[in-house]
């Protein structure tokens, strides 16, 4: 994958306009989301990108990989983000062994084990290649609101019952497996278009390059530059084709103001989709 072929986020793509959503809380003890460009030292995103996001409500419904990023895209989807506090984070060291079987997996052959028929690990024969020991830095006790809006409304209700009745195809998880997360608090929302010069925004704000955030005395923001969308390849895989840069407060509590820019109240707060 080259430069030239990642996309440009255009807020103009955004098609969707949601009259209604979900809206659900998630929590985890810690959580990474692996910035894009790290390899030993692996940093974390303060929001849980929008791919990510994707992934876990794909893997509630029980999706395959790859499967699910038409569903996700911008002409047909709306999320949105509400950080319900400023996580601190730790390092933590992890030794990780590439799990690719062909490359790093050794079995046993079966006529020496002793079912004569079944391959199986044992410690002797799974680790064909070294182990590594990176650090991660970890988001310790996060917590976010989560409001998603889908275009195909069989698949929102099907999403719906899933979250409120926590019957997760997979287990949800905050960026790694081992961080599982627990959600609750699930409600529908009728949408309310805000609109005015300048609205105080309590979600994250996702943006290309015309900001549309204005600063405030005592409100500290920062951005952060993230994945959004994602396409399949052909022959497997896949690749981001648009990235945002994502505008929060440092502070619990504080908003972002915005100007011309759509705004939706949920009843509970003033968010941005994207």
């Amino acid at each position: 994958m080259t430069q030239t072929q990642i996309k440009a986020f255009d807020n103009k793509r955004s098609e969707f306009r949601p009259e209604n959503c979900i809206g659900f809380t998630v929590t985890s003890g810690f959580a990474h989301f692996k910035k894009v460009g790290n390899n030993s030292a692996k940093p974390t995103y303060r929001i849980p990108p929008r791919t990510t996001l994707a992934g876990l409500l794909a893997g509630i419904l029980g999706y395959d990989r790859d499967s699910y990023y038409d569903l996700f895209q911008p002409e047909n989807s709306a999320v949105s983000v509400v950080p319900l506090n400023n996580p601190h984070t730790v390092s933590i060291s992890n030794t990780t062994v590439n799990t690719k079987a062909d490359e790093a997996i050794k079995y046993i052959p079966p006529n020496v084990h002793y079912t004569k028929g079944v391959e199986a690990l044992t410690p002797e024969s799974y680790v064909e290649l070294d182990r590594q020991r990176d650090p991660y830095e970890m988001l310790v006790d996060p917590v976010y609101r989560v409001y998603v809006s889908l275009a195909d409304r069989d698949v929102e209700s099907e999403l719906f019952d899933r979250l409120a009745e926590s019957r997760y195809h997979y287990s949800p998880s905050l960026g790694l497996s081992e961080c599982l997360a627990k959600i609750d608090d699930v409600e529908r929302h009728s949408l309310t278009e805000t609109s005015g010069e300048r609205i105080e925004i309590d979600s994250t704000v996702c943006e290309f390059d015309e900001s549309t955030v204005v600063p405030e005395p005592e409100v500290t923001v920062r951005r952060e530059r993230s994945p959004l969308y994602m396409e399949a390849t052909e022959g497997g895989g896949r690749r981001t084709t648009a990235f945002g840069n994502v505008t929060y407060t440092v502070e619990r509590d504080r908003k972002i103001t915005v100007k011309d820019r759509p705004a939706y109240d949920t009843g509970r707060h003033i968010v941005s989709f994207s």
